[in-house]
């Protein structure tokens, strides 16, 4: 007859392997929702901005000044976690809005309406316009009393749209 506390050591090893493995497993459900939950949060992200940059170039073609910018309603951070925006494009008038955590990016195409004469294209890089450093990277979250916006700007006979930060008095 076995011992026992051979057969207690071998039924405590069981349980416990037991309770490990299906703590594994629920760890890895709530990675997989919030994986799910971080990706819908960027898509969202990405559509915000791409809305924007839309209404701006709409009005901007419309009339607008040599320099034109309208605050982006962006989330300082995606779940504790930040985050990046890139502009760049994929022909005339068609732009892509890219926003990227570290494990996952979304992308979103948009087709700005162009009521001018002037082809719409991405900044690529950076450049200074009046008093706003326009890139085609935004970095969120901001240090605190700035504010993200999306610039349009006339060089020559063509529209550049990019991201920037103003300071917003409290």
């Amino acid at each position: 007859m076995p011992s026992p506390v051979v057969s207690h050591l071998i039924g405590t090893l069981s349980v416990l392997s037991a309770v490990i493995l299906i703590l594994a497993s629920f760890n890895f459900i709530q990675f997989q929702y919030e994986m799910r939950v971080t990706n819908l949060m960027l898509g969202e992200v990405a559509e915000s901005a791409a809305r924007e940059v839309v209404e701006l170039i709409s009005v901007y073609t419309l009339g607008g000044s040599s320099t034109s910018y309208m605050f982006l309603t962006l989330p300082d951070t995606l779940g504790g976690q930040p985050y990046s925006l890139y502009i760049d494009e994929t022909s005339e008038n068609i732009l892509r809005i890219t926003a990227r955590l570290q494990v996952y990016q979304q992308v979103r195409v948009v087709v700005t309406p162009n009521f001018g004469q002037n082809p719409v294209h991405a900044i690529s890089g950076s450049r200074t316009v009046g008093s706003l450093v326009v890139s085609d990277t935004l970095l969120m979250p901001l240090p605190p009393g700035k504010k993200p916006v999306v610039v349009a700007f006339k060089d020559e006979n063509t529209i550049y749209v990019g991201f920037s930060s103003v300071i917003v008095a409290p």
